[in-house]
């Protein structure tokens, strides 16, 4: 059996999923045969993963996935922010939205059927996020999601250390080199063009904020000129209908009287013939 949580974990974690919670139970029951109650309590407390948890944990033990770069990228993600680089930020968000696409499309296949928009959701919650944290993307090289709910938490269930083994399956960035005043001038102009970027960016948002308020503005006037022309329009046709109800009336009796008045002509003739 595991000699360790970290053993339990990986072999919990990595397993299938319909076998988790009843091979928890056999290996919490064996650590407590062997008189570790509190590894028993430990094993005992592992959180069975959701499908995307389960998904994502597979798909980190596959060295084909390209799990690993979620942490490379996120390295260079936070690289980019410190140099404020527009240019390498952009350029990253295209890589970003390619890589969890292309992580999501994996979990897909190794699904065997079509991912349910809920867990497409908490996959890409959970590769994004992995690629903003690093702390959340050891734990996912590692293997050891539960949820895609409260990946800080899950971070800090398995802290990094050489005792619990779970560290990002990667070999580690070569140390970084003193720039010069040469490059320190270029970086500040780097950072004095993103930062132009940024407010040219801020302003045109303003712009953009003011023309949707003058289109609201303009909308709800136009509605209200809509409301007010149909309810003349309706209006109108009420009276239209009275008009015309009044029309056939009167050509009703007029009709009426001249048959009477035709009616009293003969009458009157018949008199002054007798």
């Amino acid at each position: 059996m595991p000699a360790d949580l970290d053993s339990a974990a990986d072999e919990l974690y990595a397993g299938a999923r319909e076998d988790f919670t009843p091979r928890r139970r056999e290996l919490a029951k064996q650590a407590k045969a062997d008189g570790d109650a509190t590894l028993a309590a430990a094993i005992d407390k592992l959180a069975k993963p959701t499908t995307s948890a389960w998904l994502a944990n597979q798909l980190a033990h596959d060295p084909d996935a390209g799990v690993d770069e979620v942490a490379e990228l996120g390295d260079e993600f936070r690289e980019a922010h410190a140099n404020l680089s527009g240019a390498d930020l952009r350029t990253l968000s295209q890589r970003r939205t390619k890589l969890v696409n292309s992580l999501v499309q994996a979990a897909g296949k190794l699904n065997g059927a079509a991912l349910t928009e809920g867990v497409t959701r908490e996959l890409e919650e959970i590769f994004t996020t992995a690629i903003a944290d690093a702390e959340v993307a050891r734990v996912l090289i590692a293997g050891r999601l539960a949820s895609a709910k409260d990946l800080a938490a899950a971070a800090a269930a398995w802290p990094s250390s050489e005792a619990t083994g779970v560290v990002p399956r990667r070999a580690p960035k070569t140390p970084k080199k003193e720039r010069t005043s040469r490059e320190d001038a270029d970086l500040e102009r780097k950072r004095a063009a993103a930062r132009q970027e940024l407010d040219d960016a801020r302003a045109a948002v303003k712009e953009a904020e003011a023309d949707r308020t003058e289109e609201e503005r303009i909308l709800v006037e136009t509605q209200k000129a809509v409301e007010e022309a149909t309810e003349r329009v309706r209006r109108i046709y009420e009276e239209l209908d009275a008009a015309e109800a009044e029309e056939k009336e009167a050509r009703r009796r007029t009709g009426s009287a001249s048959r009477s008045v035709k009616d009293a002509e003969r009458r009157a003739g018949s008199a002054w013939r007798k």
